[in-house]
């Protein structure tokens, strides 16, 4: 199937590899269908580019990549509506927003999206854990690296 998108300009998407959210992802509730697109080579980013409006895609990442600790915690009623009967086979990913100032680059370590690539079925979750941050910056200052990694006052459309 042919996809005009923005970024890409007109993509071939393999209808094998269409992920269909069974939620839709916070704040896009009329789209549900999106396909992985590769990132710059040797990036820890992809795109997840959405096969029902070429200008939407997100910029994701592997949040482990950066918290190498990460955990999700899935019930059973997430993982049946993903198709699974444990996390293990899912994967997990976080947005990234890149704003025109670099050092604010930052992922949403509180709400991944989790992709069960077998059944190509993806949902958004909320994580109860205090210690994800919403908007985790991805560039560590130099001079204070104990500093919280959580970005203040940061808008959610830059």
């Amino acid at each position: 199937m042919k996809v005009e998108t923005t970024r890409f300009g007109e993509i071939d998407v393999d209808s094998d590899l269409i992920l269909t959210f069974t939620q839709p992802i916070i704040g896009f509730p009329e789209h549900r269908r999106f396909v992985f697109v590769p990132g710059p080579e040797g990036s820890p980013v992809k795109w997840l580019q959405s096969v029902e409006k070429g200008d939407l895609a997100f910029l994701v990442m592997d949040p482990r990549s950066v918290v190498t600790d990460y955990e999700v915690r899935l019930n059973s009623t997430d993982l049946a509506e993903l198709g699974a009967e444990s996390l293990e086979g899912l994967e997990v990913y976080t947005l990234v927003v890149v704003p025109e100032d670099r050092s604010m680059v930052r992922t949403n370590l509180k709400a991944p999206l989790i992709v069960n690539p077998r059944h190509r079925l993806a949902k958004q979750t909320i994580l109860d854990r205090p210690d994800y941050a919403v908007q985790h910056l991805l560039a560590r200052k130099q001079q204070d690296p104990d500093r919280e990694q959580e970005a203040v006052h940061a808008r959610s459309d830059s």
